[in-house]
């Protein structure tokens, strides 16, 4: 599909993720000068700068709106510009032809600094000693990074036991890291909130059996950097780890809802509240604004501290839509919003052979996953989050059959609509 293709007026945003590190981007004015623009190009080219003289003669509105201009410019300041070179190397047909020698390819400082680090590598005699070199140089507040270090399988394992306990770990560019290496990581390391596996001997196939096999694993780590998770998974094709599905309070026939392959307890704590935040924004009720499957998705998606402004966020996987409530394993989370009663929620476990599937509440469900071996690193964003949801909502005391016949009506619309795109 070229850049003009899709259904458009003038203008595309384009994300460079080759290096998930150092994303790009640049806008595009279609049709017109067709090269890269900077955030500020762009945006200036339909909101001016207003003369110095006229300032004073703005609405408050008016004022507040050049504020939120300036703020989205300097949000992608630091962001690279995707050049005109890459563009033309996706599409040739609409911004010519780049002949190899044209090219640059400067060395850069990641480059210079993987040299360094593989030759210091290759200059060690024993595990032993690399062990104590990684716990200099690979451990640090982020996490573990071994990425496109020469390990086999075996000393990855053994150097992992002896770097102590940590949250997040990037061992990309390994080919030697294959779906038995990565299954013995999770078990042995969990909960994970974070684990990089790009050019890894993982594949799409590789990760359904592991998460089709050992279900228990899905609960224990927050996200898997691995391109699969960035499709959104459109035929299902994925167990669901824990879906949550929400009864629209202004249409109470509607029913929009997601599912995730596997989640940590941090962000879906940081999630949750986002969602709870959202169903409370007296803006948002005024304008009967609330969550649906877009914003859900946006929310469910996004990994950020509770001390993250929004745009600060990470976007690491897709959910996928999801309507069939209780089935398919995982936790269920149902939200039932009204407008002149108290809006409801459950939380349903996961099915366990010869019990029964019991309602549990926000504090039941946090002390379940606790128990299970995944404890909020947050103690206060977790108590925060349970005082949200009992000021917000009532616990169900059974999901009725309407609720299934409202989330099958929604399945059925969204199949609807795939059929006519």
């Amino acid at each position: 599909m070229g850049s003009t293709d899709g259904d458009n007026n003038d203008g595309i945003t384009v994300l460079d993720v080759t290096t998930p590190g150092t994303p790009a981007y640049c806008f595009v004015n279609l049709g017109r000068s067709m090269r890269p623009l900077t955030a500020r190009e762009y945006l200036r080219g339909y909101y001016t700068v207003p003369d110095l003289d006229q300032i004073d003669s703005l609405t408050d509105e008016e004022k507040q709106a050049q504020v939120y201009n300036l703020e989205a410019i300097s949000n992608l300041a630091d962001m690279p510009l995707v050049t005109k070179d890459t563009l033309s190397k996706v599409w040739p047909k609409e911004y010519g032809v780049v002949k190899d020698d044209d090219l640059e390819s400067p060395a850069t400082d990641q480059d210079q600094t993987l040299v360094s680090r593989l030759q210091k590598y290759r200059s060690l005699t024993s595990l032993e000693e690399v062990v104590a070199w990684l716990k200099d140089e690979a451990v640090s507040e982020v996490g573990v990074d071994l990425s496109r270090l020469p390990l086999d399988g075996q000393q990855l394992l053994t150097i992992l036991k002896g770097l102590g306990p940590f949250k997040r770990l990037n061992v990309s560019g390994n080919h030697q890291v294959d779906k038995n290496v990565f299954l013995q990581i999770l078990e042995a390391h969990k909960p994970l909130h974070w684990i990089n596996i790009i050019g890894c001997s993982i594949s799409k196939d590789d990760l359904k059996e592991l998460f089709s096999n050992y279900k228990q694993l899905s609960y224990f780590v927050g996200r898997i950097i691995h391109p699969t998770f960035i499709t959104g998974d459109p035929k299902n094709e994925f167990p669901n780890a824990l879906r949550f599905t929400l009864i629209s309070r202004q249409r109470q026939s509607d029913a929009s809802s997601i599912s995730l392959p596997f989640f940590g307890i941090d962000q879906l704590i940081q999630n949750l509240t986002d969602v709870v935040e959202l169903c409370n924004d007296p803006y948002c009720t005024t304008l009967f604004v609330e969550p649906n499957a877009g914003n859900l998705s946006a929310i469910f998606a996004s990994t950020r501290g509770k001390h993250e402004n929004w745009h600060e966020r990470d976007v690491e996987i897709v959910p996928r839509r999801s309507f069939d409530l209780l089935r398919g394993g995982g936790y269920d989370i149902v939200v039932h919003n009204f407008f002149n009663e108290q809006s409801k929620y459950a939380i349903i476990p996961p099915p366990v052979e010869g019990q029964q599937r019991k309602i549990m509440d926000i504090s039941a469900f946090l002390k379940h996953l606790e128990e299970a071996g995944s404890p909020p690193s947050d103690p206060d964003a977790a108590k925060n989050l349970v005082d949200l949801v009992n000021s917000t909502f009532k616990l169900m005391l059974n999901l009725n059959a309407a609720m299934f016949e409202m989330a099958r009506a929604a399945a059925m619309r969204e199949r609807l609509t795939q059929d006519f795109e």
